[in-house]
């Protein structure tokens, strides 16, 4: 019973947090760095990856848009026409205003946060 109300705790968590994130044409057309979710459902570690995102996106929600791309989605499509879905599944990819891909985050960076916060703060200076 603990573990059932601990996941349906956490499920609630991640839906709320999920909430906050914007779609990337949104957050791009805002004049602040990007950090994109590229995600599929199936993918192993995705819900502790988007966890982690939502997590540092509360966090850094000032100085960065978070945005989230499943690449099970009609948006991935339009995305992937100008940029390049990488095939290891999941990753963040860090956009400076104009969108030029700047920085790619591999899944143990952004799992860790420390590491996935030292990269935001060094990609904003």
């Amino acid at each position: 019973m603990k573990k059932f109300l601990t996941a349906l705790i956490l499920l609630a968590a991640v839906s709320i947090q999920s909430a906050m994130a914007v779609t990337f044409d949104e957050a791009m057309s805002q004049n602040k760095p990007v950090a994109v979710l590229i995600y599929a459902p199936w993918a192993e570690g995705q819900d502790t990856m988007l966890q982690a995102f939502n997590n540092m996106g509360a966090r850094y929600g000032e100085a960065y848009n978070f945005a989230t791309v499943n690449i099970a989605t009609e948006e991935a499509k339009s995305f992937n026409q100008r940029f390049y879905i990488y095939p290891n599944l999941p990753y963040v990819l860090l956009f400076r205003s104009g969108g030029k891909v700047s920085r790619f985050l591999k899944k143990d960076c952004v799992l860790d946060e420390a590491c996935f916060a030292e990269r935001l703060d060094m990609f904003n200076n």
